[in-house]
């Protein structure tokens, strides 16, 4: 046998083992790591359930007194006046637009707008009030201490008149107690803005 073929042999032998050792390790890491559209498959459930979760998006839920309920701790209560009232929820619409970005720029002036911003329905998704509150009643409005809504007149930004309905239940009627912008109140059925249609906010809740 000439030395050519000789040295050849040492050589096709180790090129076999090479061959055989790369194929070993290269099936071994093919099961161990499945192929990414595996792994993409995988996951597609739990980034459904995230995607389901966000857009059902939840209001954060807030331990301790939410700010609503500090600033209203007295409302209605029958040991302070009716006028009290009034100054507490003006307050809490104050604190709401220094606290809530955007708030300021986006002024508020039904009821219901006010009542769902307390809520935490606000850009910054900040809640001032529960759901379950003396100040709000079944339907989400807000309301006096008789449990009629409230009427909130916007005069200017961040300038308002909140209406109770007094103790008959209906607004515009001699018995009105009306907090203005200033802090100053008005009591009696006439008004210092125009009058809406009184069929609109006479209904007791």
């Amino acid at each position: 046998m000439s030395a050519a073929r000789r040295m050849l042999i040492p050589v096709c032998l180790l090129m076999a083992a090479a061959v055989f050792w790369f194929s070993a390790g290269h099936r071994k890491n093919f099961n161990a790591s499945p192929h990414p559209s595996a792994n993409l498959t995988a996951r597609r459930p739990a980034v459904a359930a995230s995607s389901s979760a966000a857009a059902t998006n939840p209001l954060p839920i807030q331990s301790g007194p939410l700010i609503g309920e500090t600033i209203l701790r007295d409302y209605a209560d029958p040991a302070k006046s009716p006028e009290n009232d009034l100054l507490l929820m003006a307050q809490l619409m104050d604190s709401f637009t220094l606290l809530v970005k955007g708030a300021a720029d986006r002024p508020l002036s039904a009821n219901e707008d006010w009542a769902r911003a307390l809520q935490g329905r606000n850009p910054g998704r900040e809640r001032f009030l529960p759901d379950q509150h003396v100040a709000l009643n079944a339907r989400g409005q807000l309301i006096d201490r008789w449990g009629t809504p409230l009427f909130f007149h916007a005069v200017g930004r961040g300038e308002f008149q909140i209406r109770s309905a007094g103790p008959d239940g209906r607004l515009w009627t001699a018995d009105d107690l009306q907090r203005n912008a200033d802090g100053s109140f008005h009591q009696g059925a006439t008004l210092t803005s125009p009058n809406p249609s009184p069929a609109e906010f006479t209904d007791a809740p």
